[in-house]
């Protein structure tokens, strides 16, 4: 087959403006493709592959030991999203698993913290003792067409009972910045009506030059964006061809990956010529340098401190996946407007346990993984205080990549690129404060008056950085009065999370901290807050099962033309001769959603049945394909691991 394929989502004329299609599948696409490509060329070049090879390298040509790879039992390393969901497909294809975690409970970042313990897990919808928690790890997810695997799971999960409406956004959610309150009193002036209501100008006080702060916050950053998704914007054209539309994703991704080294906050710092017609028209306006005030400005409004540092490429196509690119929509997300945002009634680890109650084999716990070799004809695990490795003929990685750095592959034959993955493709921080109040008084008019909060999120630039109100138990009398008092990323995460994993003192002074800043932003003395009943702090960075809350890529991770090292690539190619396959969502291009454990799983499993063609149909019958993989480029991966050209 050729290796020139055309994109499965274009093939089946899948639109991206209704997010039918996801434009970081056809990165992933494409970036793959190239990375085989420059692969191949090597190959040739070093003659290592004749000059005239016309297709892919096939089994036949491999050595006769790497034949003989087999699945009479796999084992899974984690029992998170990923994990189960590989133990699930392989079920389903009546192959022999075993999991094993390292943790006291499954899920991984499904985590779900209960201030009433195991009691809560199964009290009625609708009771107080239901809604005593708060999601420490994943909380929404949107219903998104091209996350249709999530949406098909929960359906397998039987889970619809428990969707609830996610508000990323609800009246009378508040801003405080630079020491100022926006007014919420309709009487008064909205500050809309004054767009540097919080004095960042310099002819206000502030650094930020007048002609930057005489336009919004969004009309910047969507003039960084937009210039760069203009150049997709023509993919929805009804009247092209599949051809077409590949030769426009192709060259506007070409162009766009020219930035690949670079960071947000570089783009920005350089600027962007005007795209013009052939005859002159300005298409797209040109971009102004920003001065670093601006950036700062820019950053402390819409992420977390330190997140411009990360790689513009990811920055972009996240930023295509939730708004569709036309430059005259600016960035305000379709997501949020026209797609409706769920959450689990009871917490997201509810996946996780029907996830676990589909499995025939329950999970391991307490068992650590700690070295793993490949003898030849299998791979030994060896786990913590156990005196004999346990034997499969393959191995399934789910666990964060910062976690497998910390497990002794060298006996694997991992690739070079793919060690350098492990080692440095960027982990997010991220840091939530759970405070258990004894009464919701965010809704409490008494408390409120008539700026009461039912859901979505307030903002800030002092430490807490975001206050997330629950969305759940909102109509549930004597709700417990559980309130994420601080979400925060990056560098804000790192310095909250260095307390919440401090002493008895350090997080006694973050719940002091915690406490002072909610009633800064609130405008609240904190005595109206009533009781603080308990508390309760996750640091994803200093957790020893995840070392990271979830994977973005910094600048030059992704992939660019003619990198036959691409980073992102490499992990989708097996090790150990066919029988080492690493999974979880820093593998997929859907970082930090569960989607991309779940794509990430099948394409583990997918890869580990590469010597029975008879199962992977059976497998893409039962699980279909994920947009982001490729039939011909996973035998290309395969073929070209086999023989070390990676």
């Amino acid at each position: 087959m050729d290796i020139d394929t055309i994109f499965a989502p274009i093939a089946e004329r899948k639109n991206f403006s209704e997010h039918e299609a996801s434009f970081s599948d056809f990165a992933a696409y494409l970036v793959v493709e190239q990375a085989i490509q420059t692969s191949l060329e090597w190959a040739k070049r070093n003659k290592s592959l004749p000059t005239d090879t016309p297709g892919p390298i096939v089994i036949s040509q491999l050595p006769e030991s790497v034949k003989e790879t087999k699945t009479d039992k796999i084992g899974i390393v984690g029992a998170g999203a990923s994990g189960l969901y590989a133990a699930m497909i392989l079920q389903s294809l009546n192959i022999d698993y075993e999991i094993l975690e390292a943790n006291d409970r499954i899920g991984g970042r499904l985590f779900t913290h209960r201030f009433n313990g195991e009691a809560g897990v199964d009290a009625p919808v609708g009771t107080p003792a239901r809604y005593d928690y708060f999601d420490v790890g994943a909380m929404r997810f949107p219903q998104i067409p091209f996350m249709r695997r999530v949406w098909d799971l929960f359906d397998l999960l039987e889970l619809q009972p428990l969707f609830i409406d996610y508000n990323l956004s609800a009246p009378n959610n508040l801003q405080y910045f630079n020491t100022v309150r926006p007014p919420l009193n309709p009487s008064l002036p909205h500050p809309a009506a004054e767009l540097d209501y919080f004095r960042v100008s310099v002819s206000k006080g502030g650094a930020v030059p007048d002609d930057f702060a005489d336009q919004s916050v969004n009309h910047w950053t969507g003039r960084v964006f937009d210039y760069w998704k203009s150049l997709f914007a023509p993919l929805d054209n009804p009247d092209l061809t599949e051809k077409q539309r590949r030769d426009i994703f192709e060259k506007a991704w070409s162009t766009l990956t020219e930035k690949d080294y670079q960071s947000t906050r570089s783009v920005m710092h350089e600027g962007q010529a005007a795209v013009k017609h052939g005859k002159g028209k300005v298409i797209v306006e040109g971009v102004p340098p920003y001065p670093n005030t601006v950036i700062e400005w820019l950053e402390t409004f819409t992420s977390g401190t330190g997140m411009l540092n990360v790689s513009f490429v990811e920055s972009v196509m996240v930023s295509l996946d939730f708004d569709w690119p036309y430059a005259d929509t600016g960035s305000p997300s379709l997501a949020k407007k026209q797609e409706t945002w769920k959450g689990i009634d009871g917490g997201s680890d509810h996946i996780a346990r029907e996830m676990a109650k589909k499995l025939k084999v329950q999970p391991i716990l307490h068992k650590r993984v700690t070295k793993m070799v490949d003898t030849g004809d299998a791979i030994a695990v060896t786990v913590a205080g156990e005196h004999e490795p346990r034997i499969y003929d393959q191995v399934i990685s789910t666990v964060p990549l910062s976690c497998l750095s910390g497990i002794n592959v060298e006996d694997c034959e991992l690739f070079y690129s793919q060690k350098q993955a492990i080692r440095s493709l960027q982990l997010m921080a991220s840091t939530k404060i759970g405070i258990k109040f004894a009464t919701r008084w965010w809704q409490d008019p008494a408390v409120m008056g008539d700026t009461t909060i039912r859901g979505g999120q307030s903002s800030t630039d002092i430490p807490i950085r975001s206050c997330v109100y629950p969305s759940y138990g909102l109509d549930c009398k004597d709700a417990p009065g559980v309130l994420i008092a601080s979400y925060s990323w990056s560098q804000d995460a790192l310095r909250l999370g260095a307390l919440a994993s401090g002493s008895k003192e350090d997080q006694e002074e973050l719940l002091r901290l915690t406490l002072d800043n909610l009633s800064k932003l609130h405008n609240i003395p904190q005595e109206r807050f009533g009781p603080v009943l308990d508390f309760f702090a996750h640091n994803f960075y200093t957790d020893p099962y995840a070392r990271g809350a979830f994977a973005h890529f910094g600048p030059g991770q992704f992939g660019h033309h003619g990198d036959r090292y691409s980073l992102f690539a490499s992990l989708k190619a097996p090790a150990a001769q066919g029988k080492f396959h690493i999974a979880g969502e820093a593998t997929s291009v859907h970082h930090a959603w569960v989607l991309g454990a779940l794509n990430s799983a099948w394409r583990a499993v997918y890869n580990a049945l590469h010597q029975y063609p008879q199962k992977q149909t059976e497998l893409i019958n039962l699980w279909g394909i994920p947009d982001e993989e490729n039939q011909v480029h996973l035998k290309y991966l395969n073929d070209l691991a086999m023989q070390g050209w990676l």
